[in-house]
């Protein structure tokens, strides 16, 4: 079976990079995708993936069920979550 690919944008800093994903693939991958397209080497880690909404995608998700669909916009941006340990 081939995989249905599909492409979103990311914003980081008012900057655009648009990706390709699959319904399947984990938004820690998209996320890992996603600075990797921005060259980001100051703490990764802190970072997350946002809907215009504000809210948050679970890494654990897959795009499919974090509603991710054919040419969304996610944002990339410091994640309260990870902010919030004490890394």
């Amino acid at each position: 079976m081939v995989a249905v690919r599909f492409r979103i944008s990311v914003i980081y800093n008012g900057v655009s990079h648009d990706l390709e994903v699959e319904p399947e693939e984990r938004v820690q991958s998209i996320l890992a995708k996603a600075i990797a397209s921005f060259a980001i080497t100051q703490q990764p880690h802190l970072l997350g993936l946002f809907t215009g909404a504000n809210q948050e995608l679970s890494d654990a998700s897959s795009a499919e069920d974090a509603g991710i669909e054919p040419g969304a916009t996610l944002y990339l941006r410091p994640s309260s979550v990870r902010g919030g340990r004490g890394c």
